[in-house]
């Protein structure tokens, strides 16, 4: 323990450098005996570490006398160190040492000249301070298990005897998971790489294949690494025989706008692939009904079944009391996954390809019925017809055309008649996948009662990519119903990884975020209330925060504030 300084006591200031760090110890001579006062250590910086020993150590004591220069100003003290080449450079009269050796040889002889030497089986302390913790002690350390209470199980287990010829440490049964998790924790490695650190210092009957499952169930490395993913066989649809019973439904934008309009209501037959492309304002459920009903229904009739997103225009309680007075049948694809709407999206594509050949402007509205002429037209390859040819019976005039077609001398109910009959010889066919499919379905999968979902959305650089896990209230062969934190939600497979629990711990089920209000800020009081906010309206303390399509917050410029703020007291500017 460190004393308290004692003002007649002899003082000595013993110093040592190693090839890391410098250290020195401060003591008195008291009660028969050396006593410390004080501790100094420091790390040599890179250019230090490469000084000659001489060098740093002169540099240990000229930075150990600065160190306690407020001890040593002013009183007699001696200064031991182990090289012996020091305590002549004092005495030199010669100026063979270099500037720097020279500076700090003064700055030493300012608090004294008394250099003396000291075995280096003797300089103990000094030593010690200049040296630090290797990284295989900090390893050991750093396990957390008591190697005591682990030697007294040992000696009580009745599996010793059958360990003794072993030449590897020895671990009894209760230590077994809290030495996995001392390894594994620090930084989750894989089922290899925990086995070998596990295996190189502990031993028991069948640690491969507990270590293997324990690092499996790790509920950290489930979520946190992302491994080979779900896919699923593709299924096809069954083409209805009827045309017009069966049509996808989409919604494309927002869009520069144009005319007015800045989206695109979306609408593709599945038997005939006829598509319509109709420009709306907006997207709110009674503009997607009525745009329906005007393009749609009023040309082609009422659909038996309806394909669609899980868009809010398509799962308001509007819409869906509409399709129960229709008769309609309304399916919708499950979240993050739109391959189940895959014949509208892929005309989203070409559709959007061609607006960017055509365009020279924003003025997409003029330019959408000659794209939707040319679309109609075009041969499908699989069907051999053009869909237009599927709807009207015979191609349309489109521009370039120099011949003129053969009138039809036909009267109109022959022309109905072979029209028909025309009809009912092109059989459909289903929809054909232009990749090849790669298909992994984990075994586990299948019988899984707990599972990770993927989380879909812009993610932070450090977040895990997997919520879970969920409960699985029934599987399917496409879908899973997943519990979401106590609401049923069907879920793809191809979203699913299945999650390997402990059987022995209870299973801690993810809760997802809750998406509503912040709560309310407290108002000011009336005792506090000042004159200046007593008797305003409620608009003028309250704001409301702007948000983009991304639910970012909207911070204006300081310049822009002020506006804004008579944007939302007067409805406008």
């Amino acid at each position: 323990m460190l004393v308290h300084l004692c003002t007649d006591c002899p003082i000595a200031l013993t110093c040592d450098a190693s090839d890391v760090a410098i250290g020195a110890v401060l003591e008195q001579y008291a009660h028969g005996r050396w006593e410390p006062l004080a501790f100094f250590s420091r790390q040599l910086r890179k250019p230090e570490i490469k000084y000659s020993t001489f060098d740093r150590e002169l540099l240990g004591v000229y930075l150990a006398t600065r160190h306690f220069c407020y001890m040593l100003e002013g009183r007699q003290f001696t200064i031991y160190t182990d090289r012996k080449p020091l305590v002549d450079a004092m005495s030199k009269t010669t100026e063979l040492q270099s500037a720097r050796q020279q500076r700090h040889l003064s700055a030493i002889s300012e608090f004294s000249t008394d250099i003396r030497h000291i075995s280096g089986k003797k300089n103990v302390v000094a030593d010690c301070l200049s040296r630090v913790v290797t990284e295989s002690e900090t390893n050991a350390v750093s396990l957390g298990i008591d190697y005591q209470a682990m030697a007294e199980a040992q000696t009580s287990s009745a599996d010793v005897q059958a360990y003794k010829t072993a030449l590897t440490n020895l671990q009894i049964t209760n230590f077994r998971r809290p030495v996995f998790e001392a390894v594994h924790n620090l930084s989750h490695p894989g089922v290899k790489a925990t086995i070998r650190l596990v295996s190189e210092k502990f031993i028991w009957h069948g640690l491969r294949r507990q270590v293997s499952t324990w690092v499996k169930e790790c509920h950290e490395c489930q979520s946190s690494k992302i491994q080979k993913h779900t896919h699923a066989p593709l299924e096809t649809f069954t083409v209805p025989e009827k045309r017009f019973s069966h049509i996808n439904i989409d919604i494309v934008g927002p869009l520069p706008e144009s005319c007015g309009q800045r989206y695109l209501i979306t609408i593709i037959d599945r038997n005939t692939r006829w598509a319509e492309a109709i420009p709306i304002p907006n997207i709110t459920t009674a503009e997607c009904v009525q745009t329906l009903v005007d393009g749609w229904i009023s040309r082609f009739g009422i659909p038996r079944d309806i394909s669609s997103d899980r868009g809010s225009q398509f799962t308001s309680a509007l819409r869906t009391e509409i399709a129960k007075r229709l008769g309609v049948k309304v399916h919708q694809t499950t979240a993050f996954h739109p391959q189940a709407n895959g014949m509208v999206e892929r005309f989203h594509r070409i559709l959007k390809a061609a607006l960017k050949a055509r365009l020279t402007g924003n003025n997409w509205v003029e330019e959408l019925p000659w794209i939707l002429l040319g679309l109609r037209t075009a041969p499908k390859e699989d069907l051999g017809y053009s869909s237009a040819e599927l709807v009207y019976g015979e191609p349309l005039t489109v521009p370039g055309e120099f011949t003129p077609s053969q009138a039809s001398r036909w009267a109109a109910t022959d022309f109905l008649t072979a029209f028909r009959a025309k009809t009912q010889l092109l059989t459909p066919r289903p929809t054909v996948h232009h990749s090849k499919q790669h298909t992994y379905l984990p075994p586990s999968l299948l019988t899984a009662k707990y599972v990770y979902i993927p989380t879909d959305t812009v993610k932070t650089p450090l977040q895990r990519p997997y919520s879970g896990p969920y409960t699985v209230l029934a599987p399917g062969e496409k879908t899973f119903l997943v519990d979401m934190g106590g609401r049923a939600e069907r879920i793809s497979i191809d979203r699913l990884k299945p999650a390997q629990v402990d059987p022995t711990k209870p299973v801690q089920l993810q809760q997802p975020a809750r998406h509503g209000r912040p709560p309310a800020l407290p108002g000011p009081s009336s005792a506090t209330e000042t004159d200046d906010t007593r008797g305003q309206p409620a608009a003028q303390t309250h704001h409301r925060q702007r948000t983009s399509r991304t639910v970012r917050q909207v911070r204006l410029p300081m310049r822009f504030q002020s506006l804004s703020e008579m944007s939302v007291l007067g409805g406008g500017v």
